[in-house]
């Protein structure tokens, strides 16, 4: 059954706040009594996602490194994703917390729930999945138009690329020393597949995964894509910046993604 079906059988249902209902991303149902006017985001990308269903303005906390402008005059920082400051969220008052489910503490939204404070959860898996979140805040907002069309924007922006050409396999590196890279479990397969590339250990089912030096070795000659933020403004940093979070700037990576495919990564046209 999809996220959509499941949305308007609630509707259906009748009750209280029967149109301010979603499903999250942890299969949990997500109701409010009235529109959200306090938010509180606990991940960076959950505040993007905030922001892009037209709440921004709405939000009172966020955690550290929301990047986030357009906040709520009164916003202050609750923590970071591993940690938050129960006492200061309490004070703050939210009628909606905006989570991250691998990113934040399980007793952290577990005593979210004992005290009574609605908790959306996100684990955007794909980019899709980041299109079913926009649209899911924007009704917990009491506006799911304008947030419907940001998300239909953002679902014509990913698939409006360059998804139909030829794969092309790639090495993406999360880290250095030790090397790390990424297996076939993670959301930026996704986006890379958007992009008519394919990550060279997307058949691994792994997350985050260690990479032997003869590993590397044997992949060497595969064009490489890294995570790791630089101080320089060059297109590989850029794409660290934007892939670093599964957010709505998510089609800006893929757009330029599709230009760094184009250009190689040494800007000349590869046939790897």
């Amino acid at each position: 059954m999809t996220r959509f079906v499941m949305i308007v059988l609630l509707a259906l249902a009748g009750g209280v706040g029967a149109d301010l209902r979603v499903v999250d991303d942890s299969g949990r149902t997500v109701a409010l009594d009235t529109p959200a006017r306090r938010i509180v985001a606990l991940a960076p990308h959950a505040a993007e996602l905030v922001h892009a269903a037209g709440a921004g303005d709405r939000l009172v906390g966020v955690s550290a490194g929301t990047e986030v402008t357009g906040l709520a005059p009164d916003a202050v920082v609750v923590g970071m994703a591993g940690s938050i400051d129960r006492e200061r969220l309490l004070l703050l008052a939210p009628d909606l917390v905006v989570a991250w489910q691998t990113g934040n503490h399980p007793t952290d939204l577990a005593w979210l729930t004992a005290h009574g404070i609605p908790v959306y959860v996100t684990e955007p898996a794909s980019l899709a999945a980041i299109g079913d979140a926009i649209r899911d805040l924007g009704v917990l907002a009491g506006a799911p138009g304008p947030a419907a069309a940001a998300a239909s924007a953002f679902d014509a922006a990913v698939a409006g690329t360059c998804a139909d050409a030829a794969p092309r396999k790639v090495f993406v590196v999360v880290w250095e020393r030790p090397l790390l890279s990424l297996g076939g479990r993670h959301w930026i397969n996704d986006v890379l597949a958007h992009a008519g590339l394919r990550n060279v250990f997307a058949g691994i089912d792994r997350g985050v995964m260690a990479v032997s030096p003869e590993v590397a070795l044997a992949n060497a000659a595969l064009p490489r894509i890294s995570l790791i933020r630089r101080s320089d403004d060059g297109i590989e940093n850029r794409l660290a910046g934007l892939m670093s979070r599964p957010g709505p700037r998510l089609a800006e990576a893929v757009a330029l993604l599709c230009s760094w495919r184009a250009q190689g990564p040494h800007g000349t046209e590869t046939s790897r």
